[in-house]
């Protein structure tokens, strides 16, 4: 990246207060910032490293009084945060096309079927299997060491990382990323107990993953048992979730890392689901729905809610509750003394 504070203004559009010809190359945090970089101030508890920076321009925001800043570059935007990431996604799409940076487009070492469909400016690298009748679209890029299937389809300017195992019949939309280690179409944990043995339900649905969503490391997501398991446009899951079969998960949903939700579960739009919560099967959550993190969730949410712990609570009461454990044996000493006074 190589831009003018004047070039970078435009591009965040936001308003530039300061030297319009300084050459910025590169991003960092106030503390570690060069004279070259870029840097933000979104909480004001982080002023006194403004005072200290090197940064060479900083992102704030439009109404704040910048009179104490000693006369910094500033681009007054109304998120710094969001601006900040329009810089780091600029340097991210330059790295991406560092990859094939000796113009081979399918690497020798490569096994992909001949029946394999492959668009404009597809990147596949060393190691990567493409099986039968499958289908890659313009722009995408296929990191070494990664398993597509049979009949998958993947759409324009998606990012597969390496060690990516993508299983029969999954649909990928456009712009999807899908992070190192994740498992796309494995079976799911799917058994019926006869006669005291258990047998295996054939899993024979298959996944489908809509435009814009991101998938991080060592996730899985489990094909329905029949029909699909199916990710909502615009969703960013995290690391190490499990989405088990039959799974339904809207639009822009937000689920941060060791989440597992079970299966035929279904979630609505712009849910967000905090760290380390499970969710039994066969529930449904309802649009703009708030989890927090380490709750056990075992029924139907209503849209709008706020919820949390285990077991399930509003979130300002479970809040309340997770206080008045810490002080449990404080209280119990006190009903102690009361009991014995009594």
């Amino acid at each position: 990246m190589r831009l003018t504070t004047l070039e970078l203004a435009n591009i965040v559009s936001g308003e530039l207060i300061g030297d319009k010809n300084l050459v910025l190359t590169g991003v960092n945090d106030l503390f570690y910032a060069k004279s070259n970089e870029i840097s933000f101030l979104e909480n004001l508890k982080y002023f006194s490293d403004v005072l200290k920076t090197n940064a060479g321009v900083i992102f704030v925001e439009v109404d704040l009084d910048i009179s104490k800043f000693k006369n910094k570059n500033i681009i007054k935007v109304k998120n710094p945060k969001y601006a900040y990431s329009i810089v780091l996604s600029i340097i991210e799409k330059e790295r991406l096309n560092l990859i094939n940076n000796s113009n081979i487009i399918i690497h020798p070492s490569a096994s992909i079927s001949p029946t394999v469909k492959i668009g404009n400016n597809v990147y596949i690298g060393q190691n990567v299997v493409v099986e039968l009748n499958s289908s890659i679209d313009d722009n995408t890029r296929i990191l070494p060491n990664v398993y597509i299937g049979n009949n998958v389809k993947i759409g324009k300017n998606c990012c597969i990382y390496p060690n990516v195992v993508i299983k029969e019949n999954t649909i990928i939309g456009d712009r999807v990323v899908i992070h190192s280690g994740v498992v796309i179409g494995s079976d799911g944990f799917g058994f019926i107990n006869i006669n005291k043995k258990t047998h295996k339900i054939p899993q024979i649905g298959n996944v489908e993953i809509a435009n814009d969503v991101e998938i991080g490391s060592n996730t899985t997501i489990d094909k329905a048992t029949v029909n699909s398991t199916k990710i909502g446009e615009g969703t960013k899951i995290d690391n190490l979730v499990q989405i088990a079969h039959n799974v339904h998960i809207g639009k822009n949903c937000l689920i941060v890392s060791q989440v597992g939700i079970s299966g035929s579960t279904r979630l609505g739009d712009n849910v967000i689901v905090g760290g380390q919560t499970g969710i039994v099967g066969h529930l449904k959550i309802g649009n703009n729905v708030t989890i927090s993190g380490q709750s056990g969730i075992s029924k139907d949410i209503k849209d709008k809610e706020k919820i949390g712990g285990n077991p399930m609570s509003s979130l300002s009461k479970s809040i309340k509750i997770r206080a008045l454990i810490r002080k449990l044996p404080e209280m119990y000493q006190i009903l102690k003394k009361l009991k014995k006074y009594l």
